[in-house]
């Protein structure tokens, strides 16, 4: 037996990207309260994806109180906590851009489909569910993103040799109730990761 192998559980170990869908954010506890009925669970697949995947990145900034001689940390809180959502879509696809942009429009008609950018300075906040089948064990893991909006814009290269790539980021918002109005505790208001066994 190897030295220094530590015991672990395989049907923990995933690899592979996952499926995103994304949507149109709605208030769904407005105040005023207004005629909000449903949900908004996102739904729309945003399609292919780049080898690269999708991160999550999460973030914690804290403060430490420190006292005696020497001086010692005795008490540590969050000062900030963060979540953003990259990856790369490779499909031409104007209504994803409105959302990785932030702002924009767009058309559509028998004949052909336009995107419009420009002069909105208000950011179109979204919605993204994450949905990824691990392979060995068969759980889904399912990641919530209740808020989401545009991080930064994206640029479009249209290299020679590769398929075009539109990289996306979301900076995840605070939200106090899910897609179906239900209020979230504070810890959950900016994204739950859920294993379905």
């Amino acid at each position: 037996m190897a030295l220094n192998q530590p015991i672990g559980n395989t049907n923990n170990i995933s690899f592979g990207p996952g499926v995103i869908k994304l949507g149109a954010w709605q208030d769904t506890n407005p105040d005023p309260p207004t005629s909000f009925t449903g949900d908004i669970t996102p739904t729309t697949d945003i399609g292919f994806i780049g080898e690269d995947g999708i991160t999550i990145e999460l973030t914690s900034d804290k403060r430490n109180i420190v006292q005696g001689n020497p001086q010692i940390v005795t008490y540590s809180f969050a000062t900030a906590q963060s979540a953003m959502i990259n990856f790369t879509s490779i499909e031409w696809d104007f209504d994803n851009f409105v959302f990785a942009l932030g702002a924009g429009a767009t058309t559509n008609s028998s004949s052909f489909g336009t995107f419009a950018f420009g002069g909105n300075p208000l950011n179109t906040e979204a919605a993204i569910f994450i949905e990824h089948k691990m392979a060995s064990s068969g759980n889904t893991l399912n990641i919530y993103a209740w808020k989401v909006q545009s991080e930064s814009g994206f640029s479009i290269p249209l290299t020679a040799t590769e398929e075009h790539q539109f990289e996306f980021s979301f900076q995840v918002l605070n939200s106090t109730h899910d897609w179906q109005g239900n209020a979230l505790p504070p810890e959950e208001g900016l994204i739950r990761l859920q294993r379905v066994y």
